[in-house]
């Protein structure tokens, strides 16, 4: 009787911590669209699924985000917020974004995001 109560208490523990450290790592579902101002132009990105509480830089404009580069007119098509940072790392001006928020105008400007689940 004792080892089908350990067994249990141990089984019981694994999928506890299994569930757990599933949704601490979850993601948003659909993507966020925008457009990017570059020396070369005006180009498209997406970030797709993305992850849930982590600051993400904007993958296109590199390390080097000076003031002449930035994503803007953000289209949130996720299931979860996202709030849009003027600066990179998620500093500066933040502007939230509901979940399947219609687009933004192009004079939202940002250069990191982080999403947060919604309800």
């Amino acid at each position: 009787m004792r080892l089908r109560t350990a067994l249990l208490s141990v089984a019981s523990a694994v999928t506890l911590v299994l569930s757990v450290s599933a949704s601490a790592h979850a993601g948003a579902d659909g993507a966020l669209d925008y457009g990017l101002v570059e020396e070369g132009g005006r180009h498209t990105g997406t970030l797709e699924d993305p992850a849930l509480n982590d600051c993400i830089n904007v993958p296109e404009l590199g390390s080097s985000a000076d003031s002449g580069t930035y994503a803007d007119a953000p289209h949130n098509a996720t299931n979860a917020y996202a709030d849009v940072y003027e600066g990179r790392n998620c500093e500066g001006t933040r502007t939230t974004l509901a979940p399947g928020a219609p687009g933004s105008p192009d004079t939202l400007h940002f250069r990191s995001v982080l999403f947060r689940p919604a309800g």
